[in-house]
């Protein structure tokens, strides 16, 4: 298709060097959805994300971990767990004591702020590509021609209020995870499997909306909650 072919220039050089360190020598960690990097114990994140839910979609994905559930500790997410992140708001918070925590009187000025950003958004698409290493998960490639990074770039311009990131922006690859590593005791067999599904592609979808979604962190996997959905501008 002539529209994915251009939209993968964006990111597919990263992609192809983040494969090359997957695949000579590079030992993830383990994934342990118990704890992320500084968040003292806090457990509900939120995050604005684009939820993949499309039943073709999750029919391709289930081809892809149907090929790697059996390698021994790879964990395979569940469907209700597809989504492709935006932008990381934080952790709520009663009270603010990091950078990262969220009041709930601020977060409702983010959300009035994310609501006039979002609503003057077109609507655009996402296309799922090959199968890649990410620190602790086993991810599928998102191509989309550089518009969450403009969506992220509007955010640290517009909403005052919203936290900036070190990965976010030119930095940031979309990506969408399918699994997640709890052992490395076949790594060299997971690498072997995923050389062979490296070059399926899983389609394309629109994005007409985006959505407020609280993360509680937990075993085995995050548990995921849409708080509240942001419709993007319809194309005419």
């Amino acid at each position: 298709m002539e529209t994915s072919q251009l939209m993968w220039k964006t990111h597919h050089r990263k992609f192809n060097l983040l494969w090359d360190k997957f695949q000579n020598g590079y030992e993830p960690p383990i994934y342990n959805p118990e704890h992320a990097a500084g968040c003292n114990g806090r457990k509900n994140s939120l995050t604005l994300s684009i939820r993949v839910d499309q039943p073709d979609i999750i029919e391709k994905i289930h081809a892809v971990t149907n090929s790697i559930h059996h390698v021994e500790g790879v964990y395979i997410m569940p469907p209700e767990y597809y989504h492709v992140t935006v932008k990381w708001l934080g952790f709520l918070a009663d009270q603010k004591q990091h950078d990262y925590d969220l009041e709930p009187q601020t977060l409702e000025l983010i959300l009035e702020q994310i609501d006039q950003i979002l609503c003057g958004i077109p609507e655009f698409s996402l296309h799922l590509g090959g199968i890649n290493g990410l620190a602790s998960f086993i991810i599928l490639e998102v191509e989309d021609n550089g518009t969450i990074a403009q969506i992220q770039g509007r955010f640290h311009e517009e909403a005052t209020q919203v936290p900036n990131y070190v990965l976010e922006g030119e930095k940031w690859l979309p990506h969408l995870s399918i699994a997640a590593l709890k052992s490395l005791d076949e790594l060299d067999t997971l690498k072997t499997k995923m050389k062979e599904l490296r070059n399926l592609e899983i389609g394309e979808i629109v994005v007409s909306q985006i959505d407020l979604i609280q993360a509680t962190l937990q075993e085995p996997c995050p548990q995921y909650r849409t708080l509240r959905s942001f419709p993007l501008a319809r194309n005419t």
